[in-house]
């Protein structure tokens, strides 16, 4: 592959809106490659890429691969993409996104974080910490940290990867130190069964050349550490890196922080214990590396989270309103437990499904995970390009969670929300918005509905 890219100066980026896609357009662009792209649609990432001095055409057409040396593609982009077949006739080199990503990163210490869930959050936390030591790495990210004005950029030393573990492609890297955060029943349309997602995670702690640093609460990540070199963090006594004394304030998690005998206490601008093992497994990278971790405690007070993960969108007449990423049964409970510590009058849940595979393989976990939810409202289901399955729809996914729970839950349709929520709210109240579609969108229209309610209702 190094070889090939050795001998590439346009590359085509098919799919360049996704996330991770357009991250990788950002590096080359930096790389002084000259990168093009397509996507289905305009969006924040596809302007973010224009600003770059990249284009973009809206619409796949073989056209838009003329002129170029190299072709990528993400897990979202199909075989028969009329772009890809255009290139594979031309006889064009055609990557994916992680055999790309993997290549660029050679030559540098590359760090990549995987898991479950939380990898997000622990790559962004990372990143940032090693900047503001000084360390100026290169940081790709699957979301938008909030104190960068991008999610990827070049570097120096260090390359820290948010690495996807979803179609098996985080097992190109190679990387220094690989993090992982967990594992759980997730993307089981590509593993097919847990023995398959364990074997993948094994072989990519196996790939690291120097530590696997790993939550060691977690059984199946502590039996893959057994037979490489490990550090594990969590909360129980066995890790050498761990939290005791947790408590929430607000906005903000303390804890106390031990290794051997070092103990220091913490505070990170973050809420709930899934963000303080997040924040052990960077502590846990910084003890590997010998970093002063009183200083690494200090520099962690500054960072400002990440967009989509406890965003709060809005304060307003006593009101809040908050989105979450969360989409996933053990994601929802960890946000909902965060959000009972802020004590409100009523916790109000606007979940938007996402995938049909993910509803039908997890509906007994979706049926249980909104307990601490005073209200649930389930609304229409983000495919995410999947085929729809029959009998797996909103009604479906209502009945499962009426099975357990004790609150109010409904459905009402995307196009409702903003007329329909704004009129049932009060003072004291929380506004959670899950799922990893078109939330941030739904919320916003949801906040201007309540802020033309109120107006109304006062005049």
């Amino acid at each position: 592959m190094e070889e090939i890219l050795s001998k590439v100066k346009a590359i085509h980026l098919v799919g360049i809106g996704g996330i991770g896609m357009s991250g990788l357009a950002l590096l080359l662009k930096e790389r002084e490659f000259i990168v093009s792209g397509s996507d289905v649609k305009d969006g924040y990432n596809v302007k973010k890429c224009k600003e770059a001095g990249i284009k973009v055409a809206i619409g796949h057409h073989p056209k838009n691969v003329e002129g170029v040396d190299l072709v990528c593609f993400s897990s979202a982009i199909r075989e028969d993409n009329v772009e890809i077949q255009e290139a594979k006739k031309k006889a064009l080199p055609v990557v994916q996104r992680a055999q790309l990503l993997a290549c660029i990163s050679q030559g540098k210490k590359t760090v990549a974080v995987t898991g479950s869930h939380g990898k997000t959050t622990t790559t962004s936390l990372l990143g940032f910490a090693l900047s503001a030591l000084g360390h100026n790495p290169a940081v790709f990210v699957g979301g938008i940290p909030l104190n960068h004005s991008q999610h990827a950029w070049w570097g120096e030393e260090y390359f820290v990867i948010e690495a996807d573990e979803s179609d098996g492609s985080f097992l190109y890297y190679e990387p220094e130190v690989s993090i992982i955060t967990n594992i759980d029943f997730e993307h089981m349309d590509y593993y097919k069964d847990i023995g398959q997602l364990e074997t993948s995670f094994s072989k990519f702690a196996r790939n690291a050349k120097g530590i696997v640093i790993g939550c060691g609460d977690d059984k199946r990540v502590k039996a893959l550490l057994s037979d490489v070199p490990a550090l594990t963090y969590g909360f129980l006594k066995e890790n050498r890196v761990r939290a005791q004394g947790v408590t929430l304030n607000g906005e903000h998690t303390k804890f106390d922080l031990i290794i051997d005998d070092f103990s220091e206490t913490v505070m990170i601008p973050l809420l709930g214990e899934h963000n303080v093992l997040n924040a052990l497994a960077v502590f846990s990278f910084f003890f590997y590396l010998g970093e002063d971790l009183k200083k690494v405690a200090m520099v962690l007070r500054g960072f400002k989270g990440t967009k989509r993960r406890w965003e709060i969108k809005a304060r307003l007449r006593g009101v809040t309103f908050i989105e979450d990423y969360a989409h996933h049964p053990t994601e929802i409970e960890a946000v909902l437990k965060s959000a009972r510590t802020l004590s409100p009058k009523r916790l109000l849940v606007i979940f938007e499904p996402h995938r049909f595979s993910r509803i039908q393989l997890l509906c007994e976990r979706f049926s249980r995970c909104f307990s601490l939810a005073d209200e649930v409202i389930v609304t229409d289901i983000y495919s995410a390009f999947e085929e729809k399955i029959e009998e797996i729809n909103e009604k479906f996914l209502l009945l499962q969670i009426e099975k357990n729970f004790n609150g109010k839950a409904c459905y009402i349709p995307k196009a409702k929300l903003a007329e329909e929520v704004p009129s049932c709210l009060e003072d004291g109240d929380i506004v959670l918005g899950l799922g990893a579609g078109e939330m941030t969108t739904l919320m916003e229209g949801i906040v201007n509905g309540f802020k033309e309610h109120r107006a109304k209702t006062e005049c």
